[in-house]
């Protein structure tokens, strides 16, 4: 496997190179500090795999591939921690590891690689790629049994917990499983407005909201018939929102 470093902390080429030479399999081909040097580093060096840095001066890791017309590598994401960064790559299902990087970390994504399970798709990345000043992409990437599937995150009428797994409801009746749990999903949707953690089972899009029946934490209608439980400890809190809308 031909691996890529493009990171402008020297430090860190020196760290995971160090640790890359600890794996099996695993060829260096090369390590780029300028980001503006990258696509054409890139281009001549022709890696299997990139591990790419996200904050870096001149081009950002996105800016870096939003340079290429389509992508004949793989990218494992490397980033100190930077919460709009990590809600991109989240919100389009890519992996990424944070800095300062652990050995078995790095190993097992490598081994993800191998065993073809860290596989991005263009439009993941081209999704990824339109991050700029923390603004994130109004699609949402859903990894499910079937394939990768790319929503309108605003076509989302609710979301459900299902243990460790969460089903996606959208307005269309269409219904998607996917591995990842509830809390995840209202992580990197917070900050936009659209929805409200109704219960530990429940994240509810407040535009589908259809009525309200009072109780002791009450019922949510939502816009396809569906009653959804409101915790008691989030009735206050739900009608100051829906005094709002």
């Amino acid at each position: 496997m031909r691996v890529m470093i493009i990171d402008d902390e020297k430090h860190a080429i020196v760290t995971l190179t160090y640790l890359l030479e600890q794996l099996e399999g695993v060829e260096l081909v090369g390590a780029v500090q300028d980001s503006t040097l990258a696509k054409a580093q890139i281009e001549n060096l022709q890696p299997d795999l990139l591990l790419l840095d996200i904050e870096m001066p001149h081009m950002h890791g996105f800016e870096v591939l939003n340079q290429f017309d389509e992508i004949p590598f793989q990218v494992i994401f490397t980033t100190a921690y930077d919460r709009y960064a990590i809600r991109a790559l989240k919100i389009n299902a890519l992996d990424y590891l944070l800095k300062p990087i652990d050995a078995e970390e790095l190993a097992q994504a490598i081994q993800k690689y191998e065993r073809k399970e860290l596989l991005a798709t263009w439009e993941q990345i081209a999704q990824v790629s339109q991050f700029k000043n923390g603004q994130i992409p109004d699609t949402l990437a859903l990894s499910t049994q079937k394939g990768l599937h790319f929503i309108k995150i605003p076509d989302i009428l609710y979301f459900e917990a299902n243990g460790s797994y969460t089903h996606v409801m959208m307005t269309s009746a269409e219904k998607y499983l996917v591995s990842k749990n509830i809390s995840m999903f209202e992580e990197i949707l917070q900050d936009n407005g659209l929805f409200f953690r109704a219960h530990k089972s429940h994240l509810v899009n407040l535009t589908y909201i259809k009525n309200y029946i009072r109780g002791e934490g009450g019922d949510i209608v939502m816009q396809d018939g569906t009653y959804i439980t409101l915790s008691r400890h989030k009735k206050q809190e739900f009608l100051q929102l829906f005094k709002k809308i």
